[in-house]
């Protein structure tokens, strides 16, 4: 096993819940950042976090405190570009996956709900496909997730 515990944050509960699934997949104990002071200081994770404008939440303090192993990121989009997010995150040689989440309206509070406010406002502009989806979503919500999204995830854990 590549790591030794799963360590996430979550903004809305669409990364806990890929966090509950590993957990239950793996049998590897679970932790919110917050909570890591239990784990010794250079514990192997995998670490989830929910993205932000290209920014893998939380990930800055994993590596501070913890040996961030593998990253997965929840967002939004059906697809990430994964070089660019590696690069903008700069994990170098530490292994990307990202997994599609969700968006839970109720649940935004603050920053990014001005954020995502102005993300409606753009997309309600456009009459592509992609972007009516996205505004559905971002007017209703939505869960994509889904265990199948963990099998790439599994797969690094088990080599």
């Amino acid at each position: 096993m590549r790591a030794s515990a799963i360590v996430y944050t979550s903004a809305t509960g669409f990364t806990a819940q890929y966090a509950t699934l590993l957990h239950h997949q793996t049998g590897l104990p679970v932790c919110r950042l917050e909570d890591t002071g239990r784990l010794p200081r250079n514990t192997p994770v995998l670490y989830l976090g929910w993205l932000r404008a290209g920014r893998i939440m939380g990930l800055k303090k994993a590596r501070a405190q913890l040996a961030v192993a593998g990253v997965c990121a929840v967002g939004l989009s059906p697809a990430a570009d994964q070089e660019k997010l590696s690069r903008d995150n700069r994990l170098e040689q530490v292994p990307l996956f990202y997994l599609r989440g969700g968006y839970a309206p109720a649940r935004v509070r603050g920053i990014n709900k001005m954020m995502m406010a102005a993300m409606e406002k753009v997309l309600s502009g456009k009459s592509d496909p992609q972007s009516r989806s996205a505004l559905d979503a971002v007017r209703q919500g939505a869960d994509w997730v889904s265990q199948d999204q963990l099998e790439p995830v599994l797969d690094w854990l088990d080599g």
